[in-house]
């Protein structure tokens, strides 16, 4: 199960045990707090129009946020509930006495069949704008298959999957649907659309697109079979055909306003996004429509499927079966990678792209690939935020180096700050005029530099027991052991712990000695012939790491340059 169906299945089992109440408002309070109740109370009845109506279906609950002018509103909306806002149209269920009388809504909706897993296990209806149901008709159809389901859903029943709840659908329709990038093939005679799936279709509107061509496809539902050179194919009547676009990129708000920002710095309006938050990294097909723009006044793409993407900061190893691959420091997390740019084993980078996990990389290989990845060196840096020119914000490191803008930050993070990302040239994300530098997909979060101890915590391995008497779980631990003391300075994560590690974690850090020797440039405590190579890399700027920039200032002048060769010399051979 993806990491974004299992967070909106954990906020839902966590948020369950209030639903005892018949009123909404009251709902949302108890599991939100009373700050968020006046922002839901226009949702609540946009909810019971559209059931009234009958449409709850996905393309109709998104299309008005894609159109919306007030989108400051969509995003000052807590993650949690913007995954679920279409969820409460479909009603919860604890026990009859305790919820409202009983309402049966229509709904429909295309998505792809996942399985949750756990020990009550269930396959689910992932709805392209987030929405979860569990339909009780799975005839014909298996766990990945892209699907539209239509039925009615009561409020006072559903089904407990893996601890949470989740609306049943009744459903009298269950047919495969598209909405996905392929391609237009020619055989014996007729034209028929290949899914990026695999799944082929006949169309029954090819708009002006002949054979070869690379298009995107949006239907719910099939009518019957084609033939089609000997093979009966499923037949798809009132298709929207149009060029396929398909960017992985991520979500970013600027005043308010949420777009996808591609790795090249464009900008799109999306018509969903599905159960994604500002923030998050995501692959998105669908139809642009450059004449159009949505309500950010940027290029509109309709009809689109959305789905999770990475971006992280990792190290590059080799591995003896699939040789290098990319490993996270999100703890876990290895993929083989489409390009390494001139990066070698060993480097610090931040990568971002669309995840395959079907890949078939070299035999014995089990590790998933990230597809069209893009790939910078990583820095960090911890300081401070402020606003800058062109309606950048730009972030002041803390230790004296230059300034640059961000891609994402959350103003409601307490600084200290930390960020970590790779930079970049000035561009179309943020051109203040000044030549000032771009970090890209960084994380945003507080700082924290301290000393202490790296200790054995089991499932939480590495834990590091501070100096100011707290527990953290590290995403690594470098070249360190455990029960060394080191320094570590990097970005406090609260969000990712788990109930087999109850510690905030300590992100994306830099680990040096806590005294700094300088000379001492690999921190093993002695300053001899092992410190030349990475004394070399810092000097010709091919490692940033801070400690061991710190370190190579052999005259503690502030610069890098050659008059530290010589003192570093002197150090070595030991007269100086």
């Amino acid at each position: 199960m993806s990491s974004q169906l299992q967070r909106a299945f954990s906020r839902f089992a966590k948020c369950a045990r209030h639903m005892v109440s018949d009123d909404f408002s009251g709902i949302i309070t108890e599991c939100f707090g009373s700050g968020v109740t006046p922002c839901v109370r226009g949702k609540e009845n946009e909810i019971r129009q559209r059931s009234e109506t009958g449409h709850v279906g996905s393309v109709q609950l998104r299309r008005d946020r894609a159109h919306s002018t007030d989108m400051n509103a969509a995003f000052s909306q807590p993650p949690f509930l913007r995954s679920i806002r279409s969820f409460f149209a479909v009603g919860f269920w604890l026990a009859p006495a305790t919820m409202m009388n009983a309402d049966i809504i229509p709904y429909e909706a295309c998505g792809e069949l996942v399985e949750t897993g756990g020990v009550v296990n269930c396959i689910v209806h992932v709805a392209d704008d987030g929405t979860i149901v569990r339909p009780i008709d799975l005839a014909g159809v298996q766990i990945g298959d892209r699907v539209f389901v239509s039925g009615t859903i009561n409020t006072n029943t559903a089904s407990v999957c893996n601890g949470t709840i989740v609306p049943t659908l009744i459903n009298d329709t269950i047919e495969r649907c598209v909405a996905e990038c392929g391609q237009l093939v020619e055989v014996g005679g007729c034209l028929r659309f290949d899914s990026d799936r695999g799944v082929s279709f006949i169309l029954e509107n090819t708009g002006t697109f002949a054979a070869g061509a690379r298009v995107y496809v949006h239907a719910n539902g099939t009518d019957g079979t084609v033939r089609c050179h000997g093979e009966d194919l499923p037949f798809i009547r009132s298709n929207l055909i149009a060029d396929c676009f398909e960017r992985t990129g991520r979500i970013v708000s600027q005043f308010g306003c949420p777009s996808l920002l591609t790795a090249d710095g464009s900008r799109f309006d999306l018509l969903t996004f599905g159960p994604f938050a500002e923030g998050d990294f995501v692959s998105v097909q669908g139809a642009l429509d450059e004449e159009i723009n949505g309500g950010c006044s940027q290029p509109l793409v309709n009809f689109n499927s959305i789905k999770e993407a990475f971006g992280d900061a990792g190290t590059l190893v080799n591995d003896p079966t699939c040789g290098p691959i990319f490993v996270a420091d999100t703890i876990g997390i290895k993929f083989v990678l489409d390009n390494t740019g001139a990066f070698q084993v060993g480097d610090r980078v931040v990568v971002t792209g669309q995840i395959d996990n079907e890949c078939s990389g070299p035999s014995g290989c089990a590790t998933p690939c990230l597809r069209g990845n893009s790939i910078g060196a990583l820095t960090t840096a911890c300081g401070s935020i402020d606003f800058g020119p062109a309606e950048c914000l730009v972030f002041t490191p803390d230790d004296g180096s230059a300034s640059f803008a961000l891609e994402f930050a959350n103003f409601s993070i307490p600084g200290p700050l930390f960020v970590a990302g790779t930079l970049e040239a000035p561009g179309t994300l943020c051109d203040d005029g000044a030549g000032t530098s771009v970090m890209r997909h960084n994380v945003f979060l507080p700082c924290v530099d301290v000393c202490g101890e790296f200790r054995t915590g089991f499932h939480c391995t590495p834990l590091f027991s501070a100096d100011d008497g707290e527990t953290y779980w590290a995403d690594n631990r470098g070249p360190y052991n455990v029960d060394d003391r080191v320094r570590i300075r990097g970005g406090l994560h609260p969000g990712c712990n788990s109930s087999f590690c109850p510690f905030t974690c300590l992100r994306v850090h830099t680990i040096g000695p806590c005294q700094l020797i300088v000379g001492d440039i690999n921190g093993d405590g002695s300053i001899d012939t092992d410190d030349t190579m990475p004394f070399i890399e810092v000097l010709l700027e091919l490692d940033d790491d801070p400690f061991r920039v710190q370190a190579s200032d052999m005259n503690i002048d502030g610069v890098l340059n050659g008059r530290d060769i010589g003192e570093f010399v002197l150090v070595v051979l030991g007269v100086g």
